[in-house]
């Protein structure tokens, strides 16, 4: 063995991870042992190239992904996993480090969603972040016959969704000398720029291990180099010389690649080197691979390096897999984006995420109708202390009822709770925002609203319910604020009140209304959308700039237009739906058959859209019902008490300013 007795620099050389320098870089980390999330976490910080503050040059950000991944057997739908979803979310809630020992360009979420393997959950997690690394933690054996480093590992090296690290370590020691074993392969530029962002980051000293038949070197160069090397490898050599890290010192060697590795690496605190199969042998046929060999002979901390393989085109889909696929997206989407109450019940955390992501949170109440007396008052009241006050979750509430006779004593109670100092209430009084005389619908009043709100993530409440639960609101923004590619959270009830007592009957809340009408035909028309428990619910909250960009709908089957219309917008994975719990008491004046007309009109409307037919004039929204009277019998027909309207988005009108804080 050689060494060169100088030190590789380069001041031409870009430092981090070259061409990607300034944006951001993600790293997916599947989790399955929670004691390792935080030494894999500054791993992934590290290799990522986001250093301490007061560097001179720019660095990018990172976004560290952590990943837990459920699995459900083949013969079972993948929404059965929707409970193990919720405690996996759970458990990795409480994991990520504490972001105040990060830099500030990091990061830090997690994500759990459910496939059929394991190795099939990363593949599409990473695919779907469009991440630059996978970083997986590697026990450095298996049990598993056949199999180098796992059956899980082992799939995902074989065709990398990504350059992928494997990392054999229990804890993250200090690190301050660090092996690169080069051989040639084309894992070299991956692992050179892996290892110069480790180095500057742990300000560690770099020892690169080249293994050859080396040819000799121009009289020129500054390398000195021992030892019986032919001519026909110079470009090679020159290649792996021009793609060391910055400042690395330089060995060589002729001896058999396994022992010189494992022999210098006694020296060092962590050893680099590149993924190698079962065909990557030694010199000696006899001896396993090298990746193998290095394993069984070194017990320090060990990162093996595997680039990406280039895109290859997928198969042609039968038809019969589509439609499997479509099945499998709904239950995909049942299962991880269906989240309880309690899952975001520390208001101080959600008031930390939102202050942290510069967020601001509107809360309206959107009156369509006469209200339990003095019950929509005591809401305002007692949100403003529980949730203004008292945690500062709620930035502002707005009560917007045009066209709606509010009586005029609960009229006087909103204005007083406007009177109140360093608090945030806007009532619009009915006399200045109704223009037709009539009340238009809880899409009528949002619309009114969302001219004067002034946060980021809008929540809107259905102000006919008596009583006042602080879950129905911070359960509802607890996904928005936790999960930054929601745009949309609505609602359902798991159970009534006396199924509390019981819970053997604690299950969602599944009347014939829904289950025997309204679900079936959302779910009829708009496939994706049927595992949508309560479309019907006029509890739910969106980010500002998604609500501005949809129509609008002021007819009870609001919810279902919201959903229909941010399918094409922004995608199922882009809606949660949240167990609010018990269902609280409220009066509802809308004929059963009248909310089911109008969730009919709404998907007629659009389905004409879609198709351009003409269903939509042969229907009559009328509501026809029986009536007996002495025996007799007779039909009554009751026609809506206003046309139902679609109100054009709000973005697209003209003279709308969006106010802010």
């Amino acid at each position: 063995m050689s060494a060169f007795t100088g030190h590789y620099s380069s001041s031409e050389r870009s430092k981090g991870w070259g061409g990607l320098s300034g944006r951001e870089f993600c790293v997916v980390v599947p989790i399955l042992n929670p004691n390792m999330a935080e030494g894999l976490v500054k791993l992934a910080v590290a290799l990522a190239g986001v250093h301490t503050p007061g560097g001179d040059e720019e660095k990018r950000r990172a976004r560290i992904v952590i990943l837990g991944v459920v699995t459900v057997p083949e013969e079972t739908p993948l929404s059965q996993g929707a409970s193990l979803v919720k405690a996996y979310r759970t458990l990795l809630r409480y994991i990520p480090p504490d972001s105040s020992r990060l830099s500030e360009r990091v990061e830090v979420r997690t994500e759990v969603r459910v496939a059929r393997e394991v190795w099939q959950g990363i593949a599409d997690q990473v695919r779907e972040e469009e991440a630059d690394l996978l970083l997986l933690h590697w026990r450095g054996q298996t049990e598993t016959p056949g199999k180098i480093y796992g059956a899980t590992i082992d799939a995902l090296m074989e065709d990398p969704p990504c350059d992928i690290v494997l990392a054999r370590l229990n804890t993250l020691p200090d690190i301050k000398h660090i092996l690169l074993s080069v051989r040639g392969g084309s894992y070299n530029n991956l692992a050179s720029r892996l290892v110069s962002n480790l180095a500057e980051q742990w300000s560690a000293n770099i020892t690169v291990l080249h293994n050859f038949n080396a040819p000799s070197v121009p009289s020129e160069s500054n390398y000195k180099l021992a030892g019986p090397y032919g001519d026909d490898d110079l470009s090679s050599f020159q290649a792996i010389l021009s793609e060391l890290p910055a400042g690395a010192r330089l060995v060589t060697t002729q001896d058999n690649p396994g022992r010189a590795i494992a022999h210098e690496a006694r020296f060092h605190d962590l050893l680099v080197i590149g993924a190698s199969g079962r065909s990557d042998t030694h010199h000696d046929s006899n001896m396993p691979g090298l990746t193998e060999y290095i394993n069984r002979e070194t017990s320090g901390p060990l990162l093996v390096v595997k680039t990406r393989k280039p895109l290859r085109l997928a198969p042609t889909r039968s038809p019969n897999a589509e439609k499997t696929e479509l099945v499998e997206t709904i239950d995909r989407w049942f299962a991880q984006n269906t989240f309880h109450y309690r899952e975001f019940r520390s208001l101080s955390s959600l008031t930390l995420l939102k202050e942290r992501n510069n967020l601001s949170i509107s809360l309206i109440y959107p009156v369509y109708g006469p209200t339990h007396p003095f019950a929509l008052a005591e809401q305002v009241r007692r949100t403003r202390f529980a949730l203004m006050r008292d945690c500062g979750l709620i930035d502002e509430i707005v009560v917007s009822a045009p066209g709606v006779k509010l009586d005029n004593a609960e009229i006087a109670l909103l204005k007083a709770e406007v009177g109140q100092e360093q608090e945030e209430v806007i009532f619009l009084d009915p006399e200045n925002t109704n223009e037709n005389g009539q009340a238009d619908g809880p899409g009528a009043a949002l619309w009114q609203a969302l001219q004067v709100a002034r946060g980021d993530i809008i929540i809107w409440a259905d102000p006919r319910i008596e009583g006042f639960e602080a879950r129905l609101f911070y359960g509802l923004a607890g996904p928005l604020l936790t999960y930054p590619e929601f745009q949309m959270a609505i609602g359902f009830y798991s159970h009534t009140p006396a199924q509390v007592e019981d819970p053997a009957h604690s299950l969602p809340l599944q009347n014939d209304l829904v289950e025997l009408s309204m679900r079936p035909l959302l779910g009829g028309m708009f496939p994706l959308l049927a595992g949508a428990i309560d479309p019907s619910l006029l509890l739910g909250a969106a980010r500002r700039d998604h609500l501005e960009h949809l129509p609008l709908f002021t007819s009870s089957a609001f919810t279902s237009g919201l959903l229909i219309d941010t399918l094409p917008r922004a995608g199922l994975m882009s809606i949660a739906q949240v167990d609010l719990g018990a269902q609280l008491s409220y009066h509802n004046p809308l004929n059963r058959q009248r909310q089911v007309s109008d969730l009919l009109e709404v998907i007629l409307r659009r389905v004409g859209e879609r198709s351009q037919s003409t269903l939509l004039k042969l229907y009559s929204s009328g509501v026809k019902t029986v009536q007996k009277s002495n025996g007799v019998y007779s039909l009554q027909v009751e026609p809506p008490a206003s046309p139902q309207r679609e109100i054009p988005p709000l973005a697209y009108t003209p003279g709308y300013h969006r106010h802010s804080f």
